[in-house]
């Protein structure tokens, strides 16, 4: 198996594509940014609501497998006004990027079989069942069970090739959020006025209820990547490599 050097604006770019998930599907993080080499440490971290730098290191260390002391990576995250341009520089010096070479396949060098092989190979080593896993596969599925490992080995081999989410509720389950928040602010709000009532847990029913019937039905938008099936994400990262 074939590496090379990553460059500091991969490293980048694979920071923002975690970022982007993140904005559309986890509702502590702060969407609608573009992380930068100018962007602080700091300011990465309040943005994405990442973890102590210690568990942050530890994380980056093991997904890029640095053949450097941990201490290394830990003093540089602890360091609230050191950039992500000194962060990126840093994992690009020491991280190893896994190169895909082309197939033969009925006598003709094949590209996008070795990258559905090599993903696929790489999925397997980190504990998914590639079982049911073909070029035909729908994606949008397979990521929402597997989401955090594909979205990790698609950009580190392919950065950018996967940065684009949307997601928006169907209108059943909008309307089981409302009733659960009409919920939370009566259970908070009418006891201060008026005595507890039993009613008062129908909004949290009927949200339960709604919820677990919307779940049934496809959301109003849901755009991973902009891929459909396996084989178009494998195009799109054919694209970025």
């Amino acid at each position: 198996m074939e590496h090379s050097k990553y460059n500091p604006d991969e490293i980048l770019q694979i920071l923002n594509d975690f970022y982007h998930c993140q904005a559309v599907f986890d509702p502590e993080v702060y969407p609608g940014e573009d992380l930068t080499f100018q962007t602080t440490i700091k300011e990465w971290k309040e943005t994405c609501d990442l973890v102590n730098y210690k568990s942050l290191a530890k994380c980056y260390h093991d997904t890029f497998q640095l053949p450097t002391c941990l201490e290394e990576l830990e003093e540089i995250l602890s360091t609230k006004t050191t950039s992500l341009l000194g962060f990126c520089r840093y994992i690009a010096d020491y991280a190893t990027k896994q190169n895909v070479s082309p197939i033969v396949m009925m006598g003709q060098p094949c590209i996008s079989a070795a990258i559905f092989k090599t993903l696929i190979s790489n999925l397997k080593d980190r504990g998914v069942d590639i079982q049911h896993i073909s070029p035909s596969s729908k994606f949008p599925p397979l990521f929402y069970k597997h989401g955090a490992i594909i979205l990790e080995e698609v950009s580190k081999l392919a950065p950018g090739s996967l940065t684009k989410f949307e997601f928006e509720d169907n209108r059943i389950s909008k309307a089981g959020s409302v009733f659960l928040l009409f919920f939370l602010l009566a259970i908070i709000i009418v006891p201060v006025f008026w005595h507890f009532h039993w009613l008062l847990f129908v909004p949290l029913f009927a949200g339960i209820t709604l919820l677990t019937i919307g779940s049934k039905f496809s959301p109003a938008k849901q755009i991973i990547g902009g891929y459909d099936t396996v084989r178009d994400l494998i195009k799109g990262m054919q694209a970025f490599m």
